[in-house]
Order: structure tokens, then C-alpha cells, then sequence
């Protein structure tokens, strides 16, 4: 807008200054100047009375946070402290998406009664590299749980430093639908994960609306380690259908 207006100030005054020799030319330069001017006005009127509303939250990723957020809850038993959400690099997932994981523990939180601090932390690399995931959590070494929206990478168990008073408690989403957590899974070091339902369109569960524990039993599956097996071979099912 402020091009739209430099660019209309100086048509204006550069049709005063030609319309000394050439008066229609000159004329012909302010009435455009003029015309940028109205155009300007108008956006800006336009912005001020009906402001670009915000993106709404998708309910589809949402209901992501929602199973986790129940998976955490009956973990801690009523515990209070700080819960690290773990986001992929701003290129991989953008704002948008984001904010909705986060919104997606709010009523979950409310309902549980409890005082769990977030943080957003993200990643500065790959998701598959198992240094990026230790840089993002160095600093937060009193986490009591860790939410990954990243998956997880090879190479799990050294994530934590052996001199760490405790693990925090560790949950995933993996959006990818691989089964890189099922050994960290099944001997209880991840609590649990959250997977895409095999053969169920993604494109329809982002235009969807409804409870968050509806969406969740028809677009996800939730991993724990008294099922880790038979969620990964449904996986690995889809996976050998769709080569």
C-alpha cells in the first residue's frame, strides 16, 4: 500500500510539473495520480472496517493433540510442570498448524484440572537427525513430558544424557506414519504415538469438523506398548499397498 501511495504522489506531482508544456498529458498524469489516491483510501478503509479475520484452527489436527493431551494426563495423576511440545523447522509445518497442535490441549487441560506449563520449542534441522532433537532439548532438561510433533529419529535411546536426573515422559505424533518409535515404544521409553489411520484420506479430515474424540477415532490410530505391534503391521500393510 505504501508503493500504491508513493507511486500516486508522484504521478500527481509529476503531471503538475508536465502540464506547463503539455497541459492534457499533465492533466491526463494527475487525474491517474488522483485515481491512486481514491484506491488507497479505499484499501485502507476496507482494512480498518473489516479486518482479515485469523485463521480458525483446524479441529483435524486438533484432535491430534486432544488424544496425546488424554495419553499425558493419565500419566502424571494430577502432577504439575512443564510439558515441551517439540515442532519440525518453521519450513516443514507452518504457524497455522502449529497454533492448532497447541489449541488442541486446551480443553484437555481444563478438564483435567492440572497446571501444565507449555513450550513451544522448535527444531533448528532435520527431523531425522538425532543431534537436532538434543539442541532443542538441551535447555529444558526439567521438562516432565516431551510432545513430539516431529516424529522421532533412529537412535532414540541416546537422546537423553545418562547424567539426567529423570527422563521426562515422551509421546509422539508421527505424522509420516513410520514405525521409527516401535522398539522405544514397546520397552516404554515413548508412552505413546499417535499415527494417521492407515487408508483414510487426509484431505477430507482437514475440512472436517465435529467432537475431537470423534475426529480421533476415524482418522488416528494410538499407539501404546500393549499394541505397538499391530499398529506398525497395519502400517506396514498401507505402506507395501501404496508401492
Amino acid at each position: 500500500m505504501t508503493f500504491i501511495l508513493l507511486l500516486a504522489l508522484a504521478m500527481a506531482g509529476a503531471g503538475g510539473w508536465t502540464s506547463r508544456r503539455w497541459r492534457v498529458l499533465g492533466q491526463a498524469m494527475m487525474g491517474l495520480g488522483g485515481l491512486g489516491l481514491i484506491v488507497v483510501i479505499i484499501l485502507q478503509v476496507r482494512e480498518n472496517v473489516f479486518p482479515s479475520q485469523a485463521k480458525a484452527p483446524s479441529r483435524y489436527e486438533m484432535a491430534v493433540s486432544y488424544g496425546l493431551a488424554n495419553c499425558l494426563l493419565g500419566d502424571v495423576a494430577g502432577q504439575d510442570g512443564k510439558v515441551v511440545l517439540l515442532f519440525p523447522q518453521r519450513r516443514m509445518m507452518d504457524a497455522a498448524t502449529e497454533g492448532s497442535y497447541e489449541d488442541g490441549f486446551i480443553p484437555s487441560l481444563r478438564h483435567g484440572h492440572v497446571k501444565l506449563d507449555l513450550k513451544a520449542v522448535r527444531l533448528e534441522g532435520a527431523n531425522q537427525d538425532i543431534s537436532v532433537f538434543k539442541q532443542a532439548l538441551a535447555q529444558n532438561q526439567d521438562a516432565m513430558a516431551v510432545i513430539s510433533y516431529a516424529g522421532v529419529p533412529a537412535g532414540f535411546e541416546t537422546l537423553f544424557p545418562g547424567g539426567q536426573a529423570a527422563r521426562p515422559l515422551f509421546y509422539v505424533f508421527d505424522g509420516d506414519g513410520t514405525t521409527n518409535w516401535l522398539g522405544a515404544l514397546k520397552e516404554g521409553r515413548i508412552r505413546a504415538v499417535v499415527v494417521p489411520r492407515p487408508g483414510v484420506d487426509a484431505r477430507v479430515g482437514k475440512r472436517i469438523a465435529g467432537m475431537p474424540e470423534t475426529i480421533f477415532e476415524r482418522f488416528y490410530l494410538l499407539a501404546t506398548p500393549a499394541n505397538a505391534d499391530e499398529v506398525a503391521a497395519d502400517l506396514k500393510t498401507e505402506s507395501r499397498i501404496q508401492r
